[in-house]
This record gives structure tokens, sequence and C-alpha cells, in this order.
């Protein structure tokens, strides 16, 4: 398979509070959360969030995680390869994906793109952004 990107896919995006509200949920309940000094935080939850369910019904997905930055200095997890084919949701701000060392796309609030498993990718933030991981394991 290969990488699709959808330009506007859903403008019925996660908003920032959501996005704080989920994370600070998932500390609450002992949930499985990320984060660096830096200002990168994820959450292992994001199927908590009501704008999220609609999306994960219509792509076929189970699981949902949370991605945000506040600052753009903060590192992700750099140029990685995942272990199933995940859709990526972007609701706030701005970023950058670079596909297998050549290919970029610049993902805006709606925009979706679709990795398959195995495929090498970075995501740069290029604003402080919220993002949604899908995946249908």
């Amino acid at each position: 398979m290969k990488v699709i990107y959808t330009k506007e896919y859903n403008k019925k995006i996660v908003s920032w509070e959501d996005a704080i509200n989920n994370f600070n949920w998932s500390l609450n309940n002992n949930d499985v959360v990320k984060h660096n000094d830096l200002g990168f935080f994820v959450s292992h939850r994001a199927d908590q969030i009501k704008s999220v369910k609609p999306i994960l019904e219509d792509l076929k997905c189970k699981s949902a995680h949370l991605y945000f930055n506040i600052i753009t200095k903060a590192k992700t997890f750099g140029n990685h390869k995942d272990t199933m084919d995940v859709w990526f949701w972007q609701c706030q701000g701005e970023t950058k994906w670079i596909i297998e060392d050549k290919t970029v796309y610049h993902l805006n609030s709606g925009d979706l793109i679709y990795i398959p498993k195995g495929i090498k990718h970075e995501v740069i933030p290029l604003t402080p952004r919220v993002g949604i991981s899908m995946a249908k394991e």
C-alpha cells in the first residue's frame, strides 16, 4: 500500500481544550501518557474525545492516540516506522511529514494522512499542534 494524503478530510476538529482535558483525564485515570520537558505530550485514550468517535467509525479504527506540542522545538519520535497502519488527523496547527526521507507533506487543520506499517516517516511540528493518530488494532 502507499501513503494517502487527504486535504480537508474533516474540519470538525479536536480543540485545544479537548486535547488538554483528554490528557488530564488520562493522567487522572492512570492511563498511558508520554511527555518530555520541552512540551511534547501523548495520550493513548483519544477515543474518549467526543469529536474523535465519528472519525474512528468512518476509518473503521479502534484505537486513537492524542499528540500535541505546545512549542515547535519539542522533540517528537524522530524518523521511525510504525508496526501497524496509521491514520493521522491534523486538528490544530501545522506539521511537516517527511516520508521515506524524500516525499514531503504539509498537514493543516482537518487534513488526514494514511501511513502503511513499515513506512519510515518523520513528523516535524511547524506550529504548536494537536493531532490524532488512529489504528485498527
